[in-house]
């Protein structure tokens, strides 16, 4: 396949999964996940969905049991949408990257607070005042 094929239909998937999981799906251990990205193989055999969810490691780790029991009817699923020869054996991954970039975040805001509360803990320095060249004496 081409790129640009795969590319859609790696498009195609992504929105197909999410809409599946959001109205298809009868799970109540299903948060609110999102499909951040889907890669396709070449050989069309193998789809590796990624996703993230908002919480802490216990509701990942509901939301990841889940999904695990959920791969066949959402691959199923995905099938009867997909217009192509074969179906590829869906894979779901947590996606890292998202916690990754809350904790920057967290880290980046504890820094500007710590920053602030140095300058404002540091004295104040008189301004240094010049006399104007006019007033000078000449020499």
């Amino acid at each position: 396949m081409k790129d640009r094929r795969i590319a859609r239909l790696q498009e195609q998937i992504k929105a197909t999964i999410a809409e599946i999981l959001m109205r298809e799906l009868a799970d109540p251990k299903i948060g609110m996940v999102t499909i951040t990205r889907v890669e396709l193989d070449r050989e069309f055999t193998i789809c590796k969905a990624w996703w993230s969810i908002f919480g802490d490691d216990k509701t990942r780790a509901r939301t990841e049991g889940a999904l695990s029991r959920a791969r066949a009817f959402v691959q199923r699923a995905l099938g009867a949408t997909l217009h192509t020869r074969t179906v590829p054996r869906l894979e779901f991954h947590f996606d890292q990257s998202i916690a990754g970039a809350i904790r920057i975040q967290e880290l980046l805001g504890e820094l500007g607070k710590e920053r602030a509360q140095r300058e404002a803990e540091r004295p104040a320095v008189p301004p240094v005042f010049e006399e104007p060249e006019a007033d000078r004496p000449q020499p």
